[in-house]
């Protein structure tokens, strides 16, 4: 799975979760709102509790980590993508982190980061690599792997097996409710800087 797939379906889950939570409490409130409206009022609602760019980075930290390790710090020694951030244990520590830094601070950030590698694995369906996903306990990491051209064999995959369209398409799809707000007066640049969404579409929903 590409970056889209993991992006916008982890954003999705959280959505979903958040829209389940936040009930309308007037049905005709809700049955007059278009659903692009009542998901971008979700979105808000979301972005209060959680920080959304932290929420899109946690969606692709376990690559963002091994692939800079296995791939181009040390592709002579590893030579692969899916390392120790790909294991279970990587995810525990940032949860256990997360509840702690909650607990002290009441900042949900490793959390939230804990939540998108969660999805991550999931994703990747990291059961199937088992010394990957129960490292250490299960062996040593993958080593002696080729690192060279690996982003021209994403591509070969991306021309050869349509399949690996679905999850992208899916998560392009997820992603619409927040990206479509920047196109409707919410700030792009503010929302780099400060993770927050404010502007014309984001009046408090009816919860």
């Amino acid at each position: 799975m590409l970056i889209l797939g993991h992006v916008g379906i982890t954003f999705g889950a959280a959505l979903a979760a958040e829209s389940f939570r936040s009930q309308p409490r007037s049905a005709a409130i809700e049955s007059e709102s278009h659903l692009l409206d009542r998901l971008q009022l979700r979105v808000v609602t979301l972005s209060r509790k959680i920080d959304l760019r932290v929420l899109l980075i946690g969606a692709l930290l376990p690559d963002i980590i091994d692939k800079t390790v296995g791939m181009v710090l040390f592709p002579g020694i590893y030579g692969a993508g899916r390392l120790f951030a790909h294991s279970l244990l990587f995810v525990i520590v940032v949860a256990l982190a997360g509840v702690w830094r909650y607990r002290t601070a009441a900042h949900t950030g490793l959390l939230v980061l804990a939540y998108g590698s969660a999805m991550h694995l999931l994703l990747d369906a990291m059961w199937r690599t088992p010394s990957v996903l129960w490292w250490p306990f299960a062996g040593q990491l993958p080593r002696g792997g080729t690192a060279e051209n690996w982003p021209s064999r994403i591509l070969e995959t991306l021309l050869t097996n349509h399949a690996a369209y679905v999850p992208e398409i899916a998560g392009g799809i997820l992603l619409v409710p927040l990206l479509s707000m920047f196109f409707r007066g919410i700030s792009l640049r503010r929302f780099l800087r400060e993770g927050t969404i404010r502007g014309a579409c984001t009046q408090r929903p009816a919860d």
